[in-house]
């Protein structure tokens, strides 16, 4: 088939699980859309978290070369015997380019971390200078790893160094969530694109009219790794217990309010967090739910008031964008956070979201004003937070295209 007759082709691929939807999944399937919204078909490489073989192109379930989707599912080798398959996988992901290049014109390839260790994305990008295909680098995040066990701890962070290296040398263009992220890829000369996480969910319904006379909360995330022990204050992506000293403070003042958590046992967050084991034993307005199915949490996160979140102030999330921002303002829900990375750029404080400030007296203030907010106008807010569409992707179409185009 000449290049002429050709339909054009974008390639993500990264360590996301679009089988078992990890964090990662949701961020490429919405990019995703803005791609094919333009006029391209999108072909992915990524992960099983649950496979631990490797599977043949031609056995693979849904290889689908020939599709506008096709998918190369990739075990999980983030690992120490990983470090033994980097050649297979090398040859399964560039014999797998090679395939879609023959009925399909691949025009970018986005990189969205690594599937693997990150010394295989030097044969990515070798397959893309000699295929003349534009290698793009799209970067959510500058993890840390200070309170990973020792061995992983150095294994890790030498890993993400040489990603990051390798990608600020080669990379034609960025796409980052935020400006912490475009500043650290900066180069002369190479275009970026800001792009913070974007929803799609199709069909989703909130449910605004149903107000009750009791303001409700809601956190949804995972606030730390569960390891048994005393969560390290430095592993906490989310201060979960500093909202929760928000919210014993409101009890204390006999303030009703209702706060469901979910995404954590409450066995587990006392594990980590145990100076809150008295005070929770005695608090009726603090409910735990548990890990729940993405559906089901965003259906907790709409039929709440507000969502509410805190964050330290380090590297890991001034260069990130919460994705619990973007759905909760989806699905009509207004934020209450302190202002960390890009998010007030996009939401008006006052309006779409509420400002925490880290100092405890005007953070329990700010809790019981928004307590005493009636129906209609907590009604009113989350219907012009589900209008707003601040976050869906067919408001982004044409800086992509633009972009895109730019390279």
């Amino acid at each position: 088939m000449s290049s002429s007759n050709k339909s054009e082709c974008i390639i993500y691929v990264g360590d996301f699980d679009l089988r078992n939807e990890n964090v990662q999944s949701f961020l490429v399937r919405s990019n995703a859309n803005i791609f094919k919204s333009i006029g391209y078909e999108v072909a992915f490489i990524g992960i099983n978290t649950k496979v631990k073989s490797f599977v043949g192109l031609a056995e693979q379930d849904n290889i689908c070369l020939d599709s506008d989707s096709s998918y190369l599912e990739l075990p999980s080798t983030l690992n120490f015997l990983g470090l033994f398959k980097i050649y297979k996988l090398k040859n399964l992901i560039i014999n797998y380019l090679n395939e879609i290049n023959k009925t399909k014109k691949i025009k970018y390839l986005i990189s969205y971390q690594c599937p693997s260790y990150s010394i295989l994305l030097n044969s990515i990008i070798k397959w893309c200078k000699l295929n003349s295909v534009k290698y793009i680098v799209n970067c959510a995040d500058l993890p840390t790893f200070d309170i990973q066990p020792i061995p992983r701890k150095y294994i890790m962070t030498a890993n993400w160094s040489y990603l990051h290296k390798i990608n600020k040398r080669e990379a034609d263009g960025i796409i980052a969530v935020s400006k912490f992220i475009a500043d650290y890829y900066h180069k002369d000369g190479r275009n970026h694109l800001i792009l913070p996480p974007l929803f799609d969910e199709k069909g989703f319904t909130p449910r605004i009219e149903e107000r009750t006379d009791t303001v409700s909360f809601v956190y949804a995330g995972t606030p730390f790794k569960t390891t048994g022990g005393v969560a390290n204050v430095k592993g906490m992506k989310d201060r979960l217990d500093k909202v929760i000293d928000l919210f014993l403070e409101l009890t204390e003042q006999n303030v009703p309010y209702s706060f469901k958590i979910v995404g954590i046992q409450k066995s587990d967050y006392l594990t980590g967090v145990p100076r809150h084991a008295d005070s929770l034993s005695r608090c009726k307005s603090i409910e735990f739910l548990g890990r729940l199915s993405h559906t089901e949490t965003l259906q907790i996160v709409s039929n709440s008031d507000y969502s509410i979140n805190y964050r330290d102030e380090n590297l890991m999330t001034q260069a990130g964008f919460s994705t619990k921002i973007v759905e909760s303002i989806s699905v009509g829900t207004p934020i209450v956070m302190n202002s960390i990375s890009d998010t007030f750029e996009y939401i008006k404080e006052g309006v779409l979201g509420f400002m925490l400030s880290g100092d405890s007296s005007s953070d329990v203030d700010l809790l019981k004003r928004l307590c005493r907010t009636s129906k209609d106008k907590r009604k009113d807010t989350k219907q012009y937070c589900f209008d707003s569409g601040v976050f869906h992707f067919d408001k982004y179409t044409q800086v992509m295209r633009q972009f895109l185009e730019s390279l």
